[in-house]
């Protein structure tokens, strides 16, 4: 009985494996989900978000849960006044919904915001530049959303042309003023829970390949650049630790 709880987690580990492949499938061989797989999409976000939360501390948990509901009010703000996002509606494709925004939106939010988060712990990028940092960061992953959601996934739509992908400027702006008062509710928490990054990243890579397999170019082109800035971020911290370390033996020498 004591290892059922990591035979629990193996195996729902598993089921999301499953799900993260039937996902990229499904999406590139059949235009619309194969009829009894409805179910697919809403839970794949759902498991992402619990596999997080699972990972990480009794604390962080109630930070990202929180996220979670700002991040789906924010939502259902904007679906039903077009601000801060511009005009849009959801599809059936997510699953059940709460004042017409699916409740996989909750499972999303905390998924996305807990990736970001982990991006800039692991770049050891001072708190003080997070309330600018991590919002653009946001940004960044949603013109890696965007284009599969509103394409091949039909996930929402939105009312008229936009410039990218049919996805208006506003969506972006709007992306980045929801995102500062998350990071600020985590810079005053002192957010500091590295766990669950597998699970987060692997939606975003999971993005990334569909757009691969469906030839949206930008998209793949801009994880390509976002990929190799963070390396060079990463190097560049590390040449900073390296170099203190390396003068605070000296003076104590």
């Amino acid at each position: 009985m004591k290892n059922a709880p990591s035979v629990a987690l193996l195996a729902l580990t598993g089921f999301y494996i499953m799900l993260w492949i039937g996902g990229v499938v499904s999406i590139n061989v059949w235009d619309t989900p194969p009829e009894g797989t409805e179910w697919a999409a809403p839970t794949f976000l759902y498991v992402a978000s619990l596999l997080v939360l699972i990972r990480v501390s009794r604390r962080a948990r109630i930070m990202l849960a929180a996220v979670g509901i700002f991040g789906f009010g924010a939502e259902v703000l904007g679906e039903s006044t077009g601000f801060p996002f511009g005009q849009y509606h959801y599809t059936d494709r997510l699953g059940p919904a709460l004042f017409d925004v699916p409740l996989a939106l909750f499972s999303a939010w905390i998924v996305v915001s807990a990736f970001v988060v982990n991006v800039l712990l692991r770049l050891r990028l001072a708190k003080r530049w997070w309330l600018l940092t991590a919002p653009l960061t946001m940004v960044v992953v949603d013109l890696l959303l965007e284009p599969v959601a509103v394409g091949p996934m039909e996930a929402w739509a939105w009312d008229g042309d936009g410039v990218y992908y049919g996805v208006p400027a506003v969506n972006f702006l709007g992306w980045f003023l929801v995102s500062i008062p998350i990071y600020a509710l985590l810079v005053v928490a002192d957010y500091q829970e590295r766990r669950g990054f597998v699970a987060s990243s692997s939606v975003i890579v999971f993005f990334i390949v569909i757009s691969a397999f469906s030839q949206l170019w930008w998209p793949v082109a801009i994880a390509a650049l976002a990929l190799a800035a963070l390396g060079v971020a990463r190097a560049t911290s590390q040449l900073g630790i390296n170099a203190g370390s390396n003068s605070s033996r000296t003076e104590r020498a």
